[in-house]
C-alpha cells in the first residue's frame, strides 16, 4: 500500500512538470547588470559586465561596453583606470592583499550597479614539499607525496581553497586527480567543486599550522619531461566563499544530499554581491607552486 502511495505523488509531481506556466501571470522581470570579476594578486583586474534576461523573452544577454556603461573602479578610494577591449575592463595593476576596491557600473538603461570586496593578506608559513615514491596511493601502490603546510591566521574566521594538480603533457594543462582524503579535506563541511578543488574554512584550525597530504595514482607523471605537478592554495574573502559554496549547491557539488538533481529540494540561489545588479566582485589571495 506504502508503495502505491508513492508512486501516486511521483506521478503527480512529474505530471505538474510538465504543466505549461501561465506567463501572464507571472509578474514582469526588470533586467538588472551583471558583474563577473574574481580578482587576484596574480593577475591585473578583468571585469566582464553584462546584463540578465527574462527567460520567457527572446532577448538574449550580451557584453556591454564602454558605449553602454560607464565603469569605474577605485583601491583604497584612489580611482584605477580601466581600459575596454575585447570585451573586457581591464586595468594595468594587479590588486593587493589588504586593499579595498570599489567598483560601480552606471547604465542609462539597467541603472547603478555597485560592489565592494578585499583581497585577503597573504598565506604564512607555508611550505609544499614534494617526495617521489613517498607514498602509497588507493590502489595501495607506492607514489609520490604531496605536502602542503601553512599557518592560519588566529582570531579571524578564514577560508581557503585547495587544489593538487598533475601535469597532463597529453593535453599541455594542469588537471585534478582523485586521492584518498583524510584530516580537513574529509570533514563533513568541505566542499569538493566540479573541477577537484577543495573548499573549507579554517573552524578547525583557527591560528594552528596544518598540513594537507595528497598521494595521486601510481605513475601518472613518470614520462613527464616538464612539469609534474601543480600545488595551489588561495586565500577567499568572505564573499568569495559564500559565492563558490553557493555555486557548487546549486551544481550539485556538495555531495551531501543537496543535489541540483534532486526533485524534492529546494532552489538555491548563488550568492551575489553585487548591489542593484547581479553576480559577483570577489577576491582571493592565491599561491602556486610548480613542481618539476
Amino acid at each position: 500500500m506504502k508503495k502505491i502511495v508513492i508512486l501516486v505523488i511521483c506521478s503527480t509531481i512529474l505530471w505538474g512538470c510538465e504543466e505549461e506556466i501561465p506567463r501572464d501571470q507571472l509578474i514582469p522581470y526588470t533586467p538588472k547588470l551583471v558583474v563577473n570579476e574574481y580578482f587576484n594578486n596574480e593577475e591585473a583586474f578583468s571585469i566582464e559586465v553584462s546584463f540578465s534576461a527574462d527567460a520567457y523573452k527572446e532577448t538574449i544577454p550580451g557584453i556591454l561596453g564602454e558605449d553602454k556603461v560607464k565603469v569605474s573602479l577605485t583601491e583604497d578610494n584612489v580611482d584605477i583606470p580601466l581600459v575596454f577591449a575585447n570585451g573586457l575592463f581591464t586595468s594595468a595593476i594587479k590588486p593587493q592583499a589588504g586593499k579595498r576596491y570599489n567598483l560601480t557600473i552606471s547604465s542609462p538603461q539597467y541603472g547603478t550597479a555597485t560592489a565592494s570586496g578585499i583581497l585577503p593578506e597573504n598565506i604564512t608559513g607555508k611550505t609544499v614539499t614534494y617526495i617521489e615514491d613517498g607514498g602509497i596511493d588507493m590502489q595501495g601502490l607506492e607514489s609520490d607525496l604531496l605536502k602542503l603546510t601553512f599557518k592560519d591566521n588566529a582570531g579571524t574566521k578564514d577560508y581557503y581553497k585547495l587544489n593538487f594538480f598533475y601535469y597532463s603533457e597529453l593535453v599541455e594543462q594542469f588537471n585534478a586527480f582523485d586521492f584518498e582524503l583524510t584530516g580537513i579535506l574529509s570533514a563533513v563541511n568541505t566542499v569538493k567543486t566540479r573541477e577537484g578543488g577543495f573548499l573549507f574554512s579554517d573552524e578547525l584550525f583557527n591560528g594552528q599550522t596544518t598540513t594537507f597530504t595528497a598521494v595521486p595514482p601510481f605513475g601518472l607523471v613518470k614520462s613527464n619531461l616538464k612539469y609534474k605537478y601543480l600545488v595551489q592554495i588561495q586565500h577567499l574573502s568572505d564573499d568569495f566563499w559564500k559565492y563558490n559554496t553557493s555555486l557548487e549547491q546549486y551544481r550539485g557539488g556538495l555531495g551531501s544530499g543537496i543535489s541540483g538533481n534532486n526533485l524534492f529540494g529546494g532552489a538555491v540561489v548563488v550568492y551575489s554581491n553585487i548591489s542593484n545588479g547581479l553576480g559577483i566582485f570577489a577576491g582571493a589571495n592565491v599561491e602556486s607552486d610548480t613542481i618539476k
